[in-house]
Parts: C-alpha cells; structure tokens; sequence
C-alpha cells in the first residue's frame, strides 16, 4: 500500500513538474494549496450491516494548474466521527490522485472534482487500519478568489486477509482557502 502512495505521489509531482513557478499571484495557473474543514457523514457497511455516523471533515491539496480552469493534484480528505450510541472513534478517508475542472477561469465559477486512490478506514480501538481502492467525486463553487465550498462522495472497497470485506462512504461539505 505503500508503494502505491509514492507512486501516485510521483506521478502528481511529475504531472506538476513542467508547470511555470508562479505561485499566489491570483492565477489558478501554476501552485496551488488547498486547506479545508467541514462537516459529513461517514457509513462502513458489510455482511448485512451498516454503521454511521456524523463528524468534522478536514481536506488537503496540493499541486498545480495546467491552466486557470483545471487544478491537479495530490488530496487528502479525512472525516473523523464517531457512530451512533458508540464510544470508538473512527477515521474513514482517502488518499488519491486527484482533478478539478473550473467552468470559469477566474473567480465566481462552478466547478467538478474527482479522485482515484487508497481509502482507508481507522479505529481508535484497533491500532491496525484497513485500506482499498476507492474514489471521490465533487462539485463546488468558488466563491471569490481563493474560497470555495464543495460537496464530494467517497466510496472505497476494504478487503484484509481475515476475510473481512467491507465498504466505506462519506459525504462531506467543506469550505476551503484555495491558494494560487
């Protein structure tokens, strides 16, 4: 699992590696960080049944733009909660590859958003986590320059050796500082 982080890694900094420098000069063009908090819901379900529950939602990206209408790069999206009539605290999120389409090059625009990589389920009962492939999909607006809102849904299949096979979502709304 770890090998294909760091290949998605590399394969995001090697996407971004012929982008110009220019970084924060209000363009989407070049660098760019995003840093977000919100609030979702988070459901693990398997064998018949479902466990859910709501919680904060924290979101990080980084990488660059292509040009002002499309942003790649690596994200980070985690949604920390704990389910219903329970006392365990659960983080279920995913770390992946990801692309944003702008439908306007500046500032108020909609805008789309989708993710491929390893999802990962963690208990804070159990210090072992469980991984699988998933991916995020998202629509947003941005607001003014460098603030935006997005809804996403990410879905990942788990499987370990044990055989436990099971399935993580959440759906989550965050509001972000976007840096250009």
């Amino acid at each position: 699992m770890k090998i294909r982080i760091l290949l998605i890694i590399t394969a995001l900094f090697m996407l971004a590696a012929p982008l110009t420098a220019s970084a924060f000069d209000g363009e989407r063009h070049g660098f760019m960080l995003n840093l977000g908090v919100g609030f979702g819901q988070g459901k693990i379900s398997g064998d018949g049944d479902s466990i859910d529950g709501t919680g904060i939602c924290t979101d990080f990206k980084i990488g660059g733009g292509p040009s002002n209408q499309i942003l790649v790069y690596y994200t980070n999206r985690a949604l920390w909660y704990s389910p219903e009539n329970s006392s365990i605290d659960l983080v279920n999120g995913m770390s992946a590859a990801g692309v944003s389409y702008f439908l306007e090059p500046k500032a108020p625009s909609f805008f789309f958003s989708g993710a491929l990589g390893i999802g990962v389920l963690t208990n804070s009962e159990i210090s072992d986590s469980e991984s699988g492939f998933g991916m995020t999909l998202g629509v947003g607006y941005e607001i003014l320059s460098n603030f935006i809102v997005e809804l996403t849904f990410m879905h990942a299949g788990l499987s370990n050796d044990y055989g436990f096979d099971a399935n993580i979502s959440n759906l989550a709304l965050t509001i972000s500082w976007l840096a250009y």
